[in-house]
């Protein structure tokens, strides 16, 4: 009776606040409430004080526009423990629709080690979302259990896949899992580095033999973008590249400095991944970072699928360029973008500055590189590609016109990220402006050079995704386009 009477309040507070349509389901457990507005719509979480909860994950179906799951998490202070609540929102924006699921509630000692893995580790097919659920143990004890589930994102059902496939770590936590393009998960225990594997076809769970293990606070497992090889960093600090079943493929030794973090970039088609690092200890690559430093390298190694190096690149410093970066890759053809630089550290405690900046198109199955010239303005670019990096910074190239073009390079106190896929026609970036406290959402139409945007009066999320190419989510905040 508390909780509908303040379900009412709440309602018609934020009706008298914001001005806008408000929709309800007073049946779901998790309160959430529809607020339209003019450009977009939300869904608000009503979070009671005491509880921990916010939005946790975002992930829209694949080849589906019009659908987006949002998981949940609540975490409350019960006399027995902590009450570990998920519920998967799924959203469909283009009928401003929204269900909510219920997955799990359960009674935990170690919220954290239980918030490490019930995670939603994507889609094993249209519509069926895969997830790990924290379950009570059978027998009563205060560990927890572990089942590696599905979830139809239309019709609520949920369907077990693998039973108690995995066990309570506590007190350690679990690493980052992934899932391959075969529906194969991957489960990885932080601390003493078990790995296991949970065929989400069949349901079958192994345990793959060796250690995986991590440093605090550090991940030191990178799988691939299709989830089928990873890189792991080893104990004395040489590096192993395994196969899927878990098979050691290829050992290298350590980088003779220090390397970026995390060691490898991946290609998007999986077939190569590079590593750049420093020749020597020397502080004056460091530009920064704690836990892990963030370098001005000075050499960049080349791998293939098998481990096997390929082909590197270094600096230039007969000709003043001291430093060499890998900017990320094209999304096929095994080519990137790399920059030799040199650092200027002419202001006394300031991060130090690259300049002389010169770029380069690599060839990495020829072993050959292009130069690529700056362009004064995108419109200079007939065919503009983008780069894929890490850090989704937005770096665009004319393979045949030999041009590249950043908008980071006219602005300051902003961070620029490409929001649309590589192979869309249109390039949709975000620039986040500090100084205005503003986003701008930029649409660049390279058959006409046509360019449109959309402005937010806010910061918007760092988590940012593109829906359907007419809005994007900030969690659970939809805004229109143009």
């Amino acid at each position: 009776m508390k909780l509908a009477a303040l379900t009412i309040a709440l309602v018609t507070a934020l009706t008298l606040i914001t001005g806008c349509s408000i929709e309800t389901n007073n049946e779901e457990k998790l309160p959430i409430y529809m607020v339209k507005k003019e450009d977009g719509f939300s869904f608000k979480l009503y979070i009671p004080e005491g509880v921990n909860g916010l939005v946790v994950q975002s992930l829209p179906a694949p080849h589906d526009g019009n659908t987006v799951a949002h998981l949940v998490r609540r975490i409350t202070d019960e006399p027995g423990g902590k009450r570990f609540q998920l519920d998967v929102v799924i959203v469909q924006p283009d009928k401003q629709r929204y269900k909510n699921y219920p997955v799990a509630d359960v009674i935990v000692k170690d919220d954290y080690s239980v918030d490490s893995i019930a995670r939603a580790y994507g889609f094993k097919s249209q519509d069926k979302l895969v997830l790990v659920r924290p379950k009570e143990r059978a027998d009563h004890k205060e560990s927890v259990q572990y089942d590696v589930i599905s979830l139809n994102v239309h019709t609520g059902k949920i369907k077990t896949i693998a039973a108690d496939a995995v066990p309570d770590v506590s007190p350690s936590f679990f690493a980052k899992g992934w899932m391959n393009q075969t529906g194969q998960l991957y489960l990885n225990s932080y601390s003493d580095g078990r790995l296991w594997s949970v065929d989400t076809g069949n349901g079958e769970v192994r345990s793959i033999e060796g250690e995986f293990n991590h440093e605090w606070p550090l991940y030191l497992l990178t799988p691939s973008p299709n989830g089928e090889l990873f890189w792991h960093e080893e104990k004395d600090h040489h590096f192993s590249m395994y196969g899927q079943d878990g098979k050691l493929l290829k050992e290298i030794p350590h980088t003779l400095g220090y390397h970026s973090y995390p060691a490898f970039e991946w290609s998007p088609d999986s077939r190569y991944s590079a590593l750049a690092f420093t020749l020597s200890d020397n502080p004056d690559n460091i530009l920064g970072g704690e836990d892990a430093y963030i370098i001005a390298p000075e050499m960049v190694a080349i791998y293939n699928q098998n481990g096997d190096f390929r082909w590197e690149v270094q600096a230039k410093p007969k000709e003043g360029l001291t430093n060499v970066d890998w900017n990320g890759w094209l999304s096929e053809d095994g080519e990137g973008v790399i920059s030799w630089y040199r650092l200027d550290h002419t202001v006394e405690g300031a991060v130090p500055r690259k300049t002389d900046l010169q770029y380069a198109l690599a060839d990495v199955a020829a072993g050959t590189l292009k130069d690529l010239h700056p362009a004064k303005r995108v419109e200079d670019l007939k065919s503009p590609v983008p780069v894929v990096n890490r850090t989704a910074q937005l770096l665009l190239i004319d393979r045949e016109a030999g041009l590249y073009w950043s908008p980071a390079a006219e602005q300051v106190n902003t961070s620029i990220n490409l929001l649309s896929k590589p192979g869309n026609p249109k390039l949709i970036w975000a620039t986040r402006d500090y100084t205005l406290g503003e986003t701008i959402i930029t649409r660049y139409n390279p058959a006409d050079h046509s360019t449109a945007t959309t402005v937010f009066k806010e910061l918007l999320g760092e988590e940012l995704q593109l829906i359907n190419d007419t809005m994007v989510a900030d969690n659970l905040n939809y805004r229109w386009i143009h």
